[in-house]
């Protein structure tokens, strides 16, 4: 069953059906997504029956089930009318083994890619869904600290809000999930499984890392986990102009101009995507006009800071790996 909660659209913004499972207690691994390509890419979907998937993947059937979720999330595939699995333009641009971009994840703005793919959710028919820990930390998240305890409250408080009450052991995984997806070495453990010893591709992006313990009211210590705010060099803004028009066309696709603090701190914006500061996202925005100016035009006033869209491109995903 879905679990889902209900938040008010705004513009061109499509209220999301956010999910606590579905990825099977694992999370994202390396090999995974071009495993998943290949197999599609000749027509085999490994997806509609998960015994066949364990053969054609080689992994077992509920990491099956776990990447048919995964897929989705990280728009590399999506379900046809017929049900069945294909990939999306992104999955065919970046992960084709033959003509993709990226075919194994090696490029570190594929893995920028992803982690916004995750956090903008995906379209099923016509809703979108999305893993609520990913909401949770682009929109609702304001601290750059976290302990497990404390987050999982706030997952409670979300959950009861709308009507619906999960367990705690539930509310848990999906935590553990988002956690394990960034957090290098999180996957492993002395029983682990080969497989379960891979670590996420986006470990790389260092975008959350331990940060000593916190000790609770209850006196037990937790682990505290900070979340990395401020410029990200890594970032190319090539990466950047991809994500800002695709936020630009979904949310506000009848508007010229946008505020930089509009696009610093609106829902699912890139600056609270990529944790950016309204600084940086200045001077990225500055940086783009300067290289596109047919494309956008930066206008300062004295209230306000703002740019201005006057072309919109039909294709940005390439442009990412020609520089």
């Amino acid at each position: 069953m879905v679990n889902k909660m209900e938040i008010e659209p705004g513009n061109g913004y499509q209220a999301p059906q956010f999910l606590f499972s579905g990825h099977e207690t694992f999370s994202l691994r390396i090999p995974w997504l071009p495993k998943a390509v290949v197999a599609l890419t000749a027509r085999k979907d490994p997806f509609g029956d998960p015994r066949k998937g364990m053969e054609i993947l080689g992994i077992g059937k509920n990491m099956v089930q776990s990447l048919a979720f995964w897929v989705q999330a990280t728009g590399v595939a999506q379900k046809s009318n017929s049900d069945d699995f294909v990939l999306t333009e992104f999955g065919k641009q970046v992960f084709d083994a033959d003509y993709g971009k990226d075919p194994y994840l090696e490029n570190t703005q594929t893995l920028w890619l992803i982690h916004w793919n995750l956090c903008q959710g995906w379209m099923d028919g016509e809703r979108n869904r999305r893993p609520y820990a990913w909401h949770y930390f682009v929109n609702k998240l304001r601290d750059d600290e976290i302990t497990a305890t404390e987050t999982v409250g706030h997952f409670q408080g979300a959950e009861t809000a709308s009507g619906r009450e999960l367990s705690v052991v539930t509310l848990r995984q999906h935590l553990d999930i988002f956690l394990r997806t960034y957090v290098d070495g999180e996957s492993s453990g002395p029983r682990a499984l080969p497989e379960d010893t891979l670590d996420s591709p986006l470990t790389p992006l260092r975008l959350i890392r331990p940060h000593g313990e916190k000790k609770l009211v209850s006196g037990r210590r937790e682990t505290v986990y900070r979340i990395q705010n401020g410029p990200k060099p890594s970032i190319s803004i090539l990466t950047f102009r991809h994500c800002l028009h695709q936020w630009w066309n979904a949310v506000y696709p009848n508007e010229q101009a946008l505020t930089v603090r509009q696009i610093s701190l609106d829902d699912d914006s890139p600056g609270r995507v990529f944790r950016l500061p309204e600084t940086a996202i200045h001077d990225m925005l500055m940086n783009l006009s300067r290289q596109f100016p047919m494309e956008m035009t930066i206008i300062d006033t004295r209230s306000q800071r703002s740019v201005q869209r006057s072309k919109t491109p039909k294709s940005t995903l390439a442009d990412i790996y020609k520089a």
